[in-house]
C-alpha cells in the first residue's frame, strides 16, 4: 500500500508536514517503506497519539482515493512506545531508521531508496509540500515544515552535526555491505514497481517493543521504576477524582484528563524520548519512531 511511487511520495510528504505543523513535532528522521514507515521526532507538547492518528488516517484516506479503492490500510495492531534515555541509544535508533531499506536488501545505500525520507542534510532547511490532487479544497494548499537535528547537539554547529550522522550512516552502510557480500539487492527501480496491493504471504510476528532503551541496563531499570510510580500516582488521583475529591493534581505527564476535564497536573520537569510502532494491513510490523519529552 505504501509502495514508494510518486503519488505515495506526495501523500506522505504532505501528511508529515501537516503533522509537524499541527502538533509541534520536530522531525529528525523519516523513511517511507513499502508497507510501513519510520519516524523519529521530538514531541514538546505530548501530542504523539493525536499525531499518529492524524498521519495514519490522512495517509489512508488519500491513498484510497488515489487508488480508487476503499478498505483498511493499516493493520490495526496499534503502536507501542519505547523511551530513549540517552544519546548513544538515540544515535543507534536514528541510524536504524535510515538504514532500514538497506538492511531489508532493497538498496545498497540509504540515499538510493526512492521513498520519502528525511535525512541529516535536510535538517534546518524548510520543506514546502504542495497539496496533492487527492485532497479537498479545504485542505491547505501548501504546508511547510523544517526538519531539525535531534536534541543534545546544541554545542555543535549544524554542519558538524550533519557530518557526524553522515559518518555513522557511511559506517553502517559499509558494515552491511561486508555482511551482504555478493548477494544482490532489489534496487530502487524494482522497489517502485512492486504491486501496490502486494504483501508478505505470512504475517510477521509482532514483537512488543521494550518500553525503554538505554546504553546502561541500570537506566532502564530506574526508568521502569519511575513509570510504575507514575501509574500508581495516576491511579490514586483518578480514584479521588471519581469520588468527587478534585482538589489534588494528577502526576506530571498526564495527558487525557487535563485536556478533556478541568483536572490540573503537577509541573513537569525533565525530558524523555519515545518511539512508537504502527503497521500496515497485510504487511510487516512497523517502527514509527518518536522522540517525545512527556510520558502519557
Amino acid at each position: 500500500m505504501l509502495r514508494p511511487d510518486r503519488p505515495m511520495m506526495a501523500i506522505a510528504g504532505y501528511e508529515l508536514a501537516r503533522m509537524s505543523a499541527r502538533h509541534g513535532l520536530d522531525v529528525h528522521a523519516f523513511v517511507l517503506m513499502s508497507n510501513h514507515f519510520h519516524l523519529l521526532a521530538t514531541d514538546e507538547r505530548a501530542t504523539r497519539s493525536d499525531a499518529m492518528r492524524d498521519f495514519c488516517s490522512g495517509v489512508a484516506r488519500a491513498r484510497n482515493r488515489q487508488l480508487e479503492r476503499c478498505g483498511y490500510v493499516w493493520d490495526g495492531r496499534g503502536y507501542h512506545e519505547t523511551v530513549v534515555l540517552d544519546r548513544e541509544a538515540l544515535e543507534r535508533k536514528l541510524v536504524y531508521v535510515w538504514m532500514n531499506p538497506v538492511r531489508a536488501g532493497l538498496v545498497r545505500c540509504v540515499r538510493d531508496w526512492p521513498g520519502f525520507t528525511v535525512l541529516p542534510e535536510d535538517w534546518g532547511k524548510p520543506v514546502r509540500v504542495k497539496r496533492p490532487q487527492w485532497y479537498g479544497r479545504k485542505s491547505e494548499e501548501e504546508v511547510t515544515f523544517t526538519p531539525q537535528p535531534p536534541p543534545g547537539y546544541e554545542h555543535m554547529e549544524l554542519e558538524e552535526v550533519r557530518a557526524h550522522f553522515n559518518r555513522l550512516i557511511e559506517k553502517a552502510e559499509a558494515e552491511e555491505a561486508r555482511q551482504r557480500g555478493v548477494r544482490r539487492v532489489l534496487g530502487s527501480t524494482r522497489a517502485a514497481l512492486v504491486g501496490v496491493l502486494s504483501g508478505p504471504k505470512t504475517r510477521a510476528a509482532c514483537e512488543r517493543a521494550p518500553r525503554y532503551m538505554a546504553s546502561a541496563s541500570a537506566d532502564v531499570t530506574q526508568a521502569g521504576e519511575r513509570w510504575r510510580a507514575f501509574q500508581n500516582a495516576y491511579a490514586h488521583q483518578r480514584r479521588r477524582w471519581k469520588r468527587g475529591r478534585r482538589g489534588g493534581k494528577f502526576p506530571a505527564g498526564t495527558v487525557w484528563m487535563p485536556r478533556h476535564t478541568a483536572a490540573q497536573c503537577e509541573e513537569y520537569r525533565g525530558r524523555v524520548g519515545c518511539i512508537a510502532r504502527e503497521g500496515v494491513r497485510g504487511g510487516q510490523e512497523v517502527d514509527f519512531k518518536t522522540m517525545c519529552r512527556h510520558t502519557a
